[in-house]
């Protein structure tokens, strides 16, 4: 299972809030890859992994600037999405 909505339109000052409706524990990490140099500065549900989003819990975060901001699961990196603020 992924991202769904993929991309998130939403404009700035939105707040968009993830929901882990999977039976196993996610991130929500901003950046492309955990090669990112950008890794986790825009939003980090699990820092450090600690703690992993498990299921049902809900991550979020308010949009302040315009722009695409791709994110993924750290635990499972091919689970990628964007969101686009305008």
């Amino acid at each position: 299972k992924a991202w769904t909505p993929n991309p998130v339109n939403v404009k700035v000052g939105d707040t968009v809030t993830w929901t882990n409706d999977d039976n196993q524990a996610h991130t929500v990490t901003s950046g492309k890859d955990s090669s990112d140099p950008d890794l986790g500065k825009v939003f980090d549900s699990s820092p450090n992994f600690n703690p992993l989003l498990a299921p049902k819990q809900t991550f979020q975060h308010k949009f302040t600037a315009a722009g695409e901001v791709p994110y993924f699961c750290q635990l499972h990196p091919t689970m990628i999405g964007n969101v686009v603020v305008s």
